[in-house]
């Protein structure tokens, strides 16, 4: 062979030499022979030798330097494969390593991986080398897609396909190494990957900590996993685990079963905790509290009919079934019964009779499991900590015109949005006139927004809407407000499912047979307080509505079977509903059934596909764009690459703009599990040519990113802030306003930047009416809830919300009508930490600990007044150039009158006002008047007085400045003085404020029950075992908790306790006593 050597890279450990001469190196060699290798060409010439010896001493040389002389050795890869397949050759195994080595080095991993599983047990884990990494990672890929295939085939009854033994051999080695490194959580994600639940189970119980692999695994399983029916068995095997485990985690087993739909094994978890002693029924309540979060009213409704959970009556007459929420159940001391929950006659067993206190401990059990007592304390909570700006809405209200009626039904949509849940209409209350400017679906609007307002005020729903719910005796008052009142009562209960509420509506919506607007706005009542109840009856009712084929009541119809069936797949709704989306005119109606059918679809996954499939090749672009949010609620927060990667297909290659623009919307559902990578994902859409593309690329970031302020969505959403077109602008305002919810000012300075922004555009009169509805609304969405909650597609413990995914999706329906925007309100959740004591009261001596500056999540300061010098009345155009031309001449006769009186006064005063005048004349202005005196401005300056004079400076406005006093300049020189004073006032006062600012901010803060924790909290939060010294009284059950309900161990039972409520109701009675007088003053009886 030639034996030249070629000028390669020298080895790490010696210098760098350029190429040497056959002789020198000769030379070389003899002085120090391992230094100077700088070719394997002569290594190689022994591979054509016949000699199996010599060939295999040239493989194992070959191997020691392939990592340097790896390109030589590519010209022989052809020889030393063919050594590999020669079945008597003895060196096969090395042959196969050296191989796949080059190959690795020629980045052909295929191959490498295929040779490296030919070298046996040479190829070894146990060399920690970036080949051996690399290979054993696409080892593992492989095995990982083949494991998924077969697990498709055998959910399709077929045989899987058989796997090479060697390949499986190298992922077991793997776990091996693992094993013995004790990296479990790695060994439990690879396991989890590989669908190998023998060694999940493994890793689980080898490892050190338990109870924390088992909360992993569950993390795992939930977002690791984009198969369904794997994800279930897993958890049927973390389930084992937990019931094998000596100190058993009741609240992660529960969260199990309730993503199993096991009722009646939860059922039992919670008879038996009630059996035990304080802590056990602490327990209890919180696992309550946690499934209730998890919003599946269908689930909470069979664990309350578990006879394991029936209140006993003492002696129960025979039909004991008819009455779902009262029963009997065993006594409190015994075990759980092994008969399973649907037997007909629960008295059977009836052991001992209830004590009182027991009755009283599971009425309270059930008080919760029926979410009334978590609707009770979140309404309490907003009541309490309501920090809404009504300022805001005051400046909104004058700033747009109202005339318009698009702008005026956007800020009542917003301040129903700002005060969700917290039951506060003063706003409304003190504009009544103005709020009757609404008419028509405008009023309708309105009065739904009261449902927002009071949303969860359950007991009280009726007694708040009945001025405007549909009387007796035919309808005496507006379809209009009646059918908003009807919706609102929806509204109110949604979620909540409430029998006698139920009854109400149906019998509306009978009565309304007449009035589609009724109709509409029963419909939607009915839907939103039966939602996810798949209630057949209910079912039926909405169908026969359906089927009258009038637009907007079949519309409202179809909506509500949607959100009635939520997540049920029932075969017969969705052939019925597509057979009608097909027979029917009515465009409302197909787009309504559409989403219905996505709704149906909600968390299905794979058993969606059949459906998807068929909408996406209809030929009726409506049931493609319905196909688009089947897809997103069906794989919603899975991340699911199939699911993405068709939207992305439907994003950019259907023909229809609506359908284009619900698939890019649909992204941001399938990925609300990985807001971070959704920008990356959407970055070139937003960016694309067709505008319906823009506006959804931000609407997807919206929804997936609410509330995280992340900078990635911000830079994304910031140019399409000013796009070209005015609905583009309107879904990045709004998908901002979704993004910096609960951000304070002392996180980020771009949040005070974007509220500016919004003030800006809602004034800008030459602002599209478009984009000026979305920036009233994103005011609304950001201070959503007295700024206390926020839009989240996931309960506290991870589970998706099934309420929070409808309700996004018919919020993004906006697009084709304004009355859906309310359905926000049920993505709205308060982000609060309550501590509750055993009779679930809230103790006022429960503090927790934020470790960071109180500043990062502080509530964002409220609206100041503007200075009495500042406030002015708002502007009238001038129209015609006669009207100017007379108020000039009026104003220069005073103004002469004015001198005449005054000789104090400045004699350029004329000079002055013609220089204003000529100012002003240019392009079209505006007078502001106050009392007899009336004021010039260009568009672009603000009032007199104000600091923002842009256009004019403040020397030319001199005249009018002067004016305003109307006690004529000789009063000037004493409101000159009183100026100075208030000047010399307001130093002193901003001295005081320095020094305030000079002050360090505190790094820590104590926050008191209940109080608002953000999600970026969380990980600050921290509950201290004693304040100033004292121990402290309460401390959490659970203390992983940082969000939610948290049920308290009280360390001094025997003391009172200071709660909030009964206190607090006992100084409002106070309060009240005197209230009454005022309507009847004295001076009426005179």
């Amino acid at each position: 062979g030639n034996l030249l050597p070629l000028p390669v890279p020298a080895p790490c450990h010696q210098s760098r030499r350029g190429s040497i001469t056959g002789g020198a190196m000769a030379a070389v060699a003899t002085l120090a022979p391992p230094v100077a290798v700088t070719s394997a060409a002569g290594v190689l010439s022994l591979l054509e030798e016949q000699e199996d010896q010599l060939r295999k001493a040239a493989l194992e040389r070959l191997n020691e330097v392939v990592d340097q002389f790896w390109h030589e050795i590519a010209d022989y890869l052809n020889d030393i494969e063919t050594l590999y397949e020669e079945a008597s050759f003895p060196g096969r195994e090395l042959a196969a390593l050296v191989a796949s080595k080059v190959f690795y080095h020629l980045e052909e991993y295929d191959d490498a991986l295929r040779l490296a599983l030919g070298a046996g047990r040479l190829f070894d884990l146990a060399h920690r080398t970036e080949y051996v990494e690399k290979i054993v990672a696409v080892a593992i890929d492989e095995y990982v897609k083949l494991r998924g295939e077969n697990f498709e085939l055998e959910m399709k009854k077929k045989d899987p396909a058989p796997i090479d033994a060697r390949l499986e051999d190298v992922v077991n080695r793997m776990f091996d190494r693992c094993m013995e490194d004790k990296a479990y959580k790695q060994g439990l994600g690879m396991a989890i990957e590989t669908r190998r639940l023998d060694k999940v189970k493994d890793f689980i119980l080898k490892s050190d900590n338990v109870g924390e692999m088992l909360e992993y695994a569950q993390m795992g399983a939930m977002t690791l996993l984009t198969s369904k029916f794997f994800r279930e068995r897993m958890l049927k095997v973390l389930i084992e685990i937990h019931q094998s485990v000596k100190d058993v985690n009741l609240s992660a087993l529960s969260q199990c079963y309730f993503i199993l739909n096991e009722t009646g094994e939860v059922a039992k978890i919670l008879k038996d905790l009630m059996g035990k002693e304080k802590e056990g029924r602490l327990l209890a309540y919180q696992i309550a509290f946690d499934i209730v979060d998890n919003e599946n009213q269908h689930f909470c409704n069979a664990v309350l009919s578990s006879p394991l959970l029936k209140l006993k009556e003492p002696p129960a007459p025979a039909p004991a079934p008819a009455a779902p929420a009262e029963g009997a159940a065993p006594a409190e001391g015994e075990a759980a019964p092994a008969e399973p929950p649907a037997a007909p006659e629960p008295p059977v067993d009836e052991g001992p009779e209830m004590s009182e206190q027991e009755k009283e401990q599971l009425t309270q059990l059930r008080k919760i499991l029926s979410g009334r007592a978590a609707i009770d304390l979140h309404m309490e909570f907003l009541y309490r900590n309501n920090r809404s700006d009504l300022l805001l809405l005051e400046i909104i209200k004058n700033s747009i015109d109202a005339k318009n009626s698009i702008t005026h039904n956007g800020t009542v949509m917003a301040h129903g949005l700002m005060q969700c849940g917290t039951t506060s209409d003063v706003f409304l209350r003190k504009n009544l006139e103005w709020l009757a400017k609404a008419s028509n679906w405008a009023k309708f609007s309105a009065t739904a927004s009261l449902g927002v307002i009071h949303k969860g005020h359950i007991k009280e729903s009726r007694s708040i809407l009945s001025t405007y719910l549909p009387q007796g005796g035919g309808t005496r008052g507006s379809p209009y407000s009646e059918g908003g009142a009807l919706y609102a009562m929806g509204l109110i209960h949604a979620g909540h499912h409430d029998q006698e509420t139920k009854n109400y509506l149906v019998e509306q919506l009978h009565n309304a047979q007449a009035t589609e607007v009724l109709q509409h706005g029963a419909c939607l009542g009915i839907g939103l307080l039966c939602m996810a109840t798949a209630d057949e009856r209910i079912y039926d009712e909405l169908t026969q509505t359906l089927y009258t084929d009038t637009a907007v009541a079949g519309e409202a119809a179809a909506y509500a079977i949607g959100l009635v069936m939520v997540g049920s797949a029932s075969e017969k709704a969705i052939s019925e509903l597509l057979a009608y989306a097909h027979d029917t005119q009515h465009e409302k109606i197909i787009r309504a059934c559409a989403l219905a059918l996505a709704m149906m679809m909600f968390r299905k996954e794979e058993e969606a596909e059949p459906l998807i499939s068929q909408m996406l090749l209809d030929k009726d672009a409506i049931l493609r764009y319905g196909a688009c949010f089947t897809i997103g609620l069906a794989y919603v927060g899975t991340s699911h690459n199939t699911a993405i990667r068709k939207l992305l297909h439907i994003s950019v290659s259907d023909v229809n703009d609506d359908v284009r623009r619900a698939a890019v919307i649909a992204l941001g559902f399938v990925m609300c599990n990985v807001p971070e990578q959704l920008p990356g994902v959407v970055k070139l859409l937003s960016e694309s040519y067709n505008p319906h593309v823009r506006y959804a690329a931000a609407m997807a970031v919206g929804i997936a990113c609410a509330g995280t302020a992340l900078i990635e969505a911000h830079n994304l959403l910031q140019p399409l802030m000013s796009d070209s077109s005015d609905f583009v602008r309107q879904g990045a305002i709004i998908a901002m306003g979704l993004l910096y919810m609960q951000t304070a000012p002392g996180k980020t300075e771009r949040v005070k930047e974007f509220r500016d922004k919004l003030q800006k555009v809602i004034g800008d009169k030459h602002e599209d009416v478009m984009t000026r509805f979305g920036a009233i609304l994103a005011h609304g969405i950001m201070d959503a809830g007295g700024r206390n909650s926020c839009a989240s597609l996931f309960s506290k413990s991870g589970m998706l919300r099934g309420g929070a995914a409808v309700g996004f999706v018919l919020f993004t329906q906006m697009w084709y009508w304004f009355p859906l925007i309310h359905m926000f309100s049920l993505t709205l959740t308060p982000n609060a930490i309550i501590g509750l004591t055993e009779k679930l009261k809230i103790p006022k001596n429960f503090s927790v600990k934020s470790g960071a500056r109180p500043s990062v999540f502080a509530y964002p300061e409220p609206l100041q007044p503007p200075k009495k010098e500042e406030t002015t009345k708002a502007a009238t155009a001038v129209l015609s150039t006669a009207a100017k031309a007379k108020q000039l001449k009026e104003k220069k006769e005073k103004e002469e009158s004015e001198l005449k009186k005054a000789s104090g006064a400045d004699v350029d005063m004329d000079d002055k006002a013609s220089m204003g005048g000529s100012v002003f004349d240019g392009g079209a202005s505006s007078t502001i008047s106050r009392g007899n005196v009336s004021v010039a401005a260009t568009p672009g300056t603000t009032v007199v007085g104000s600091a923002a004079t842009d256009s004019v400076a403040a020397s030319d406005l001199g005249s009018e400045m002067m004016e305003v006093d109307e006690q004529g300049a000789a009063a000037s020189s004493t409101g000159e003085k009183e100026k100075k004073e208030e000047g010399k006032a307001e130093a002193k006062k901003d001295e005081k404020d320095e020094k305030k600012k000079e002050e360090p901010e505190a790094t820590e803060e104590i926050l008191k029950n209940p109080c608002r924790v953000l999600k970026g909290q969380m990980q600050f939060i921290s509950f201290p075992k004693e304040l100033e010294g004292q121990p402290v009284r309460y401390t959490p059950l659970l203390e992983s908790r940082k969000l939610g309900f948290l049920l308290l161990k009280d360390h001094l039972p025997d003391e009172p306790e200071d709660l909030f409520l009964e206190d607090e109701k006992k100084e409002e009675d106070e309060e009240k006593e005197p209230d009454p007088p005022e309507p009847f003053p004295w001076s009426a009886d005179e």
